[in-house]
C-alpha cells in the first residue's frame, strides 16, 4: 500500500490550525508544550531570594508580551535558547511577527539564529515561505526573523515587533542608542494587535557597560520583582509611586535575574554537602533546583576562574572588578551627606569640555598638614588628608561664560583656587582664545597641573585605601552622581587583542575623575608642577 505524500501547501494547512488550536493560555500549559515540541523542560523554581526561574522569561515573552524584559543571567543559564524558543513560538502563533535578533557580535547574533534554524525540520519546515538564507527566514503567514550585524546603519530605520539583544555588554554605545527606537506595535497578518517588546540578555561582567547601567536604572526604582522587575526589598517612595500607577501603563522594563543555583541539577540526597567545592556558595540551594546543568561541570569551571569572575559570571553577584581602575571604591565607605564647612578651604576642579560634558566639582580639604608632608621627590603624605567633594555641576554644549555664571552661582563660599586641565591654555582657532583665557576675563583663574594621568590616578587610589577605625580619605557627597558612577566605571583600557593598556579609556566617565586629578596633583604634588597665568 502506497502512501501519498502530503503537499507543503496541504500540510501547512493542517498545521496551522493544529498550532493555533494548541496555543498555550498558562505557564502550565506552555510549560507542557515547550517540553513536547522542543524536548526541553525549562526550570521554574527560583532558589535564590529576589531571582526569578527560567520559565518566567518565557512565558511573559509568549503570554504577556508588550513589556521589554531584561535577562540577567549565568553564563550556561539558556539565555539564549530561550530567546530562540520565543522568536520561533513568537513567528508561528503570531502572524505576521517580525522579529530581529542583534548580538554583542556577528557571532553573538548567529548563534541565536542558529539555534532558531535546528528547530525549522520536521513539520514545521512546511510553514516556511522558503529556504531559509544566512540571515533571514520568512513565514508563510508573514512572519520574519533577521540577524542584524553589529552598526548602527544595521538597526536604524528597522521598525519590528520584536527586537533580542544577545550580550548587550559587549554592545557600541552607538549601537546601543540605536537599539532604543527600533521595536513598534502593529496589527498582524491576521488582524490581532502585536505589541512591540525589546529584550535584552546578558551577563553583567561589565560595571561600566551598558547592562550595568540599564540594571542600575531598573533597580533605582526600588520595586519589588513583581511589580518592576526589581531585585530585593523595596523602598517605600518607589513602591508607593508605582503601586499607583495602573497595570496597563506600567511600562517600565521587567528584570529577571537568575544565577547557576537556577538552572543546576538537582544534588542528590547521597552526595555529601560537607565534602562539596560548591558549598560555600550553594549552602543547599541546589538541593531545591531543578535544572540541568552538570554539577560536575560547575565544580570544574569554579576550579578554574578566579573568584571575581566566578561570582559575576555564574553567581550573578556584581561586575569583574579586574579593568576597573578605583576597584577600592565602596559606596558604603566613600558616599556619604557632605555639607559647607566655612572653616575648611574650598576649591574647584574642572575638566573642559563642550559636546563632550563640561565638569565642575567643589572641593573641600581637611589636610591635617598634609600638603607640608612630602617625603622625597615630592611624594605626599596624604594618610592625615581628608578631601570631600561637596558638589558638582556637570553640562553640555554651553559657552564658557555661561559655566562661569553657574559656577559663581553655585559656590557654596569662598574660592581659594580652581585647578582645571592644562589643555585649557590651547587657543581656538575660531576664537583665538581658550577657555582658560576666557575664564580668567571673567575672574576666575586657574592652577593647571601639569602631570601624568597615572599619577593622579595613583594620588587618587591612596585617598581611597580604607584606614583606621574605617575612616576614608575621600568622601563624596550622594548629590555627586557622575562623579560617583565614574569612579565605580573608570576603567583600563584594552587593546583589539583583549589585552589591557596602561592607561585608563576615554569613554564618558573620565571627564569628572579628570577634574579630580588636576585638583589633587595641583595641590599635593611639588608645587613647580603647577602653571598658572595672570590676565
Amino acid at each position: 500500500m502506497s502512501v501519498r505524500p502530503v503537499p507543503p501547501e496541504e500540510l501547512r494547512s493542517r498545521l496551522a490550525p493544529a498550532l493555533a488550536s494548541a496555543r498555550p493560555k498558562s505557564p502550565e500549559s506552555l510549560w507542557e508544550f515547550v517540553r513536547s515540541v522542543y524536548g526541553l523542560a525549562v526550570p521554574r523554581r527560583a532558589v535564590c531570594p529576589g531571582h526569578a526561574a527560567p520559565m518566567e522569561y518565557l512565558a511573559r515573552a509568549i503570554l504577556a508580551p508588550g513589556r521589554d524584559l531584561v535577562v540577567w543571567a549565568s553564563r550556561g543559564g539558556a539565555k539564549t535558547e530561550l530567546g530562540s524558543v520565543a522568536a520561533h513560538l513568537d513567528s508561528i502563533l503570531r502572524p505576521g511577527c517580525q522579529t530581529r535578533i542583534l548580538g554583542g557580535s556577528l557571532d553573538q547574533s548567529e548563534k541565536m539564529y542558529e539555534y532558531l534554524m535546528r528547530k525549522w525540520g520536521g513539520p514545521f519546515a512546511a510553514l516556511l515561505a522558503r529556504e531559509p538564507t544566512a540571515r533571514r527566514t520568512a513565514l508563510a503567514n508573514g512572519s520574519a526573523i533577521e540577524v542584524l550585524t553589529q552598526s548602527p546603519r544595521s538597526v536604524r530605520g528597522q521598525r519590528v515587533h520584536r527586537l533580542k539583544c544577545d550580550e548587550v555588554d559587549e554592545f557600541s554605545p552607538d549601537v546601543w542608542r540605536a537599539a532604543q527606537f527600533v521595536t513598534q506595535s502593529s496589527p498582524g497578518r491576521d488582524g490581532r494587535w502585536i505589541p512591540a517588546q525589546m529584550e535584552v540578555f546578558s551577563t553583567l561582567h561589565r560595571p561600566f557597560g551598558p547592562m550595568a547601567a540599564l540594571v542600575d536604572r531598573l533597580l533605582q526604582c526600588g520595586v519589588r520583582n513583581a511589580e518592576c522587575g526589581v531585585n530585593g526589598e523595596p523602598r517605600q517612595e518607589g513602591a508607593a509611586r508605582c503601586q499607583s500607577i495602573p497595570p496597563s501603563e506600567l511600562r517600565t522594563p521587567h528584570l529577571l535575574k537568575w544565577c547557576l543555583w537556577e538552572v543546576i541539577e538537582p544534588c542528590p540526597a547521597e552526595r555529601s554537602c560537607s565534602r562539596c567545592p560548591l558549598w560555600t556558595d550553594c549552602e543547599g540551594k541546589a538541593r531545591r533546583a531543578d535544572g540541568y546543568f552538570p554539577i560536575a561541570d560547575a565544580i570544574a569551571q569554579k576550579a578554574r576562574a578566579s573568584r571575581e569572575a566566578w561570582e559575576a559570571e555564574m553567581l550573578c553577584l556584581r561586575p569583574r572588578a579586574d579593568r576597573l581602575v578605583f576597584a577600592e571604591f565602596d559606596p558604603a565607605r566613600h558616599v556619604a551627606p557632605l555639607a559647607y564647612d566655612p572653616g575648611l578651604p574650598l576649591y574647584r576642579a574642572i575638566d573642559f569640555g563642550y559636546a563632550n560634558p563640561f565638569v565642575c566639582l567643589w572641593v573641600q580639604v581637611n589636610d591635617g598638614g598634609a600638603r607640608q608632608g612630602a617625603g622625597n621627590g615630592g611624594d605626599p603624605d596624604l594618610s592625615r588628608l581628608e578631601l570631600r567633594v561637596i558638589r558638582e555641576y556637570v553640562a553640555r554644549e554651553r559657552p564658557v561664560a555661561e559655566h562661569a555664571r553657574e559656577m559663581g552661582a553655585r559656590d557654596p563660599g569662598p574660592v581659594l583656587a580652581t585647578f582645571a586641565d592644562p589643555a585649557g591654555w590651547q587657543r581656538s582657532d575660531v576664537t583665538g582664545t581658550g577657555p582658560c583665557q576666557e575664564l580668567a576675563r571673567l575672574g576666575i583663574r586657574t592652577r593647571t597641573p601639569r602631570a601624568g594621568i597615572l599619577e593622579g590616578v595613583e594620588l587618587l587610589r591612596r585617598l581611597l585605601k580604607p584606614r583606621d577605625g574605617g575612616r576614608s580619605g575621600l568622601v563624596v557627597d550622594p548629590s555627586s552622581t557622575w562623579l560617583v558612577r565614574a569612579f565605580q566605571e573608570y576603567h583600563w583600557d584594552e587593546s583589539d587583542d583583549g589585552r589591557r593598556n596602561e592607561r585608563p579609556a576615554k569613554d564618558g566617565a573620565d571627564h569628572p575623575i579628570d577634574a579630580l586629578r588636576y585638583l589633587v596633583t595641583g595641590l599635593f604634588l611639588k608645587r613647580e608642577a603647577v602653571r598658572e597665568r595672570r590676565w
